[in-house]
């Protein structure tokens, strides 16, 4: 073969090194740029790590606080029961205050004072209302209440007086009673032949028998019952009322009229036709605070065989 322009020295080996160089020089060069900065990157940190003073341990400044970052922030700060400077607080016609709704009230208008020292009275009034008592109206409520309760327990102590204290009644006429007051129970009524309440006392006697007042009163009605017949009513003023029934009919008597313990004020009769089955009587009947009760337990009846 011809070997013509060819070097001498050049040899087989070589041509493979030179060729590797041509393919893969620009891939060495860079990774062989990047380990060089990265050396020098470390070369400077380590250099300026043990060049650094060592800093010198924390110590507190009396008066002179610090933040955690070692600034003087004394000039920022300020105890918290330090007083706010008055002098600075500007008025500029708010409605209301956040912090302190008295702030800024010494510019206000004087009649606004006005008001501020009638509410501020307020509780002084109260304070000493209930020091020293109550109010006038209070007071007033109090002797009402007082009042009302006082006629209350005189309405009461006269109800027991009135049912300790027994009425000096005498019976109307001098017979047995025949048929009981009953208005708890029923008892056999031989007009109506059935069983029925009693509002009084049937007291027998006979026809024409003087009927009399059992107290002192005065004539308050005179009236034909239909259920009772002919009826006279005194008023005895002292809570009680008596009631005459099933008498003659007479017209002497007069509503108004005067009455004394006794006093004759009819006779009996047969008027009365819800009895007119039973033998002769005077129905008699007794109110106390118009509320009817048993006559047997205010005056003394003969008793029955």
């Amino acid at each position: 073969m011809n070997n013509k322009g060819k070097f001498k020295d050049e040899l087989p080996g070589e041509n493979k090194f030179k060729s590797f160089f041509k393919e893969s020089g620009f891939y060495i060069a860079i990774v062989v740029g990047l380990c060089a900065l990265a050396a020098g990157a470390v070369y400077f940190s380590t250099n300026q790590i043990l060049s650094d003073p060592e800093p010198e341990p924390y110590q507190a400044q009396d008066n002179e606080p610090q933040d955690d970052f070692g600034l003087d922030i004394s000039q920022y700060e300020k105890p918290f029961y330090e007083e706010p400077d008055q002098s600075s607080i500007i008025d500029e016609g708010t409605d209301y205050f956040e912090d302190d709704p008295f702030i800024g009230m010494e510019d206000m208008n004087p009649e606004d004072s006005e008001i501020i020292e009638d509410v501020d009275e307020v509780p002084e009034t109260n304070v000493t209302e209930i020091n020293n008592g109550p109010r006038e109206e209070d007071a007033s409520v109090t002797t009402t209440g007082n009042a009302e309760t006082a006629a209350d327990d005189d309405a009461a102590t006269e109800d027991v007086v009135l049912a300790i204290v027994r009425p000096a009644f005498s019976p109307p006429v001098a017979g047995k009673i025949q048929t009981e007051y009953s208005m708890d129970k029923l008892i056999f009524s031989p007009t109506f032949n059935e069983w029925r309440t009693h509002s009084g006392v049937d007291i027998a006697a006979p026809r024409g028998e003087v009927v009399r007042a059992i107290g002192n009163g005065t004539v308050a009605e005179i009236k034909n019952d239909p259920r009772y017949g002919f009826t006279i009513v005194i008023d005895h003023k002292n809570g009680y009322k008596s009631v005459y029934s099933n008498l003659v009919s007479d017209q002497t008597m007069q509503v108004g009229q005067e009455i004394k313990l006794g006093d004759p004020i009819g006779a009996v009769g047969a008027t009365a036709i819800f009895e007119s089955a039973e033998p002769t009587h005077l129905h008699f009947e007794l109110y106390k605070e118009n509320k009817l009760v048993d006559p047997a337990a205010y005056m003394d009846f003969p008793k029955a065989n």
